[in-house]
C-alpha cells in the first residue's frame, strides 16, 4: 500500500460511512488514487501499477456493495491495462492513468446532470412527491425542477434505524422546497397523497434488481398498489457489473445498538438489514443519463461496459471477504 494520506483519508471516509452518497464514493476514491499516482515516486511501471493494485485492495475492503466505485475503477484500470500493454514509459503510463482519473471525473458531473434534467421533467406544478432517504441524484431533481420555475411539495420519511430523512429535510430547506416528515411506518397512509415518488439507488443489477436504503421495496409496493409511478434516479454508473457473473452483494446487517439501544439482554437478537432489493416489475423507470429505461434493461446497458480484468480478479475475493 502507499500510505498516501489521501489513500488512507478516503479508506476511513468509507469505512466510518462519512461520504454519503456512492456517486461521491466513487469520485472521492477516483480523485485519491489520482492524487496518490501524481504525488508518488515511481521506480518503474510495473511499481506503479502494483502500488496501485494495493491502494485499490485497500479500499475494496472497507467498501460495501455500491455500484459506482465499482464501475469508476473498471473504468480507470481498464484504461491503465490498455496503456500498459504498449511500450511506454512509466512517465507516460502515470500521465495516462491522470487523464483517465480526470475524465471519469467530467464523464460523472455530466451524466449525473443529465439525470437532474430527465427527472426534473417528471415533476409537474402542484405535484406532491414523496421520496425515501436521502439521494444527492433526487435532491438534484428537484433543486432543477424548481430551477424551472415548478412549484410543487415533497413527503419524506424519517428513514430509520440512522434516519437519512432528515438529511433531506435540511437540503430541502436549504433549497427553498416545500418538505413534510413523517415515520416510516406511515407510508401506507402518504404515499397515497402523492403524485409521483423518486429514490436514489446503490445498484441496479443485470436482473434489473435495485439495492436501496431499507424501506424502499415496501414503499414501492405501496406505489404500486395505488398506482403512484414509482422513478429511480441512477446514472449508469450505478449498474453493477459484478452482478452479471453472478457475485452477490454485500449487504450490512441492522447493528444492535441502533435498534435497542443497549436496553435488552444479549439473547434477545436484532434482525434485518440496512438495504432492501426492490424487485424491477415494481419500478416505472430508472432515470439515467441515457434517457428513462426500465430495469429490465439493465442487462443491456452492462453487456456494452468496458470492464479490468485485474478488477474482475478481485471481487470474487472482495464479496468473500478473501482480500489479503
Amino acid at each position: 500500500m502507499s500510505n498516501h494520506p489521501e489513500i488512507l483519508k478516503v479508506t476511513q471516509r468509507i469505512k466510518n460511512d462519512e461520504i454519503g452518497g456512492a456517486a461521491d464514493t466513487a469520485k472521492e476514491l477516483i480523485i485519491a488514487l489520482s492524487k496518490m499516482v501524481s504525488e508518488t515516486t515511481f521506480t518503474s511501471r510495473e511499481d506503479l501499477v502494483e502500488t496501485i493494485d494495493e491502494d485499490v485492495i485497500q479500499i475494496l475492503k472497507v467498501m460495501p456493495s455500491l455500484a459506482p466505485p465499482l464501475n469508476a475503477l473498471h473504468r480507470v484500470l481498464g484504461r491503465l491495462e490498455e496503456a500498459y500493454a504498449t511500450d511506454i514509459s512509466v512517465n507516460e503510463l502515470r500521465h495516462i492513468f491522470i487523464q483517465s482519473c480526470d475524465e471519469f471525473i467530467i464523464w460523472a458531473n455530466s451524466a449525473i446532470s443529465k439525470v437532474w434534467k430527465y427527472g426534473a421533467e417528471k415533476i409537474n406544478n402542484g405535484d406532491v412527491v414523496f421520496t425515501w432517504s436521502m439521494s444527492s441524484s433526487v435532491w438534484g431533481i428537484f433543486r432543477e425542477a424548481k430551477k424551472r420555475g415548478k412549484s410543487f411539495e415533497i413527503i419524506v420519511t424519517e428513514s430509520s434505524p440512522t434516519y437519512e430523512g432528515f438529511w433531506t429535510v435540511d437540503e430541502m430547506e436549504k433549497a427553498g422546497i416545500p418538505i413534510s416528515v413523517s415515520v416510516d411506518a406511515c407510508i401506507g397512509e402518504i404515499i397515497p397523497l402523492c403524485n409521483l415518488c423518486f429514490v436514489g439507488s446503490d445498484s441496479v443489477s443485470s436482473t434489473g434488481y435495485v439495492l436501496n436504503k431499507v424501506g424502499t421495496y415496501p414503499a414501492a409496493l405501496v406505489a404500486k398498489t395505488h398506482g403512484i409511478p414509482f422513478y429511480v434516479a441512477a446514472d449508469t454508473l450505478k449498474f453493477d457489473p459484478a452482478t452479471l457473473i453472478g457475485l452477490p452483494y454485500i449487504i450490512e446487517t441492522l447493528k444492535r445498538d441502533d435498534i435497542l439501544k443497549n436496553k435488552y439482554p444479549d439473547h434477545i437478537k436484532v434482525i434485518g438489514h440496512l438495504f432492501d432489493m426492490t424487485p424491477p416489475e415494481l419500478i416505472t423507470a430508472v432515470i439515467t443519463e441515457i434517457g428513462l429505461v426500465h430495469p429490465y434493461a439493465a442487462i443491456s446497458i452492462l453487456m456494452q461496459m468496458k470492464l479490468s480484468n485485474r478488477l474482475n480478479e478481485l471481487l470474487p475475493l472482495y464479496v468473500n471477504g478473501n482480500l489479503k
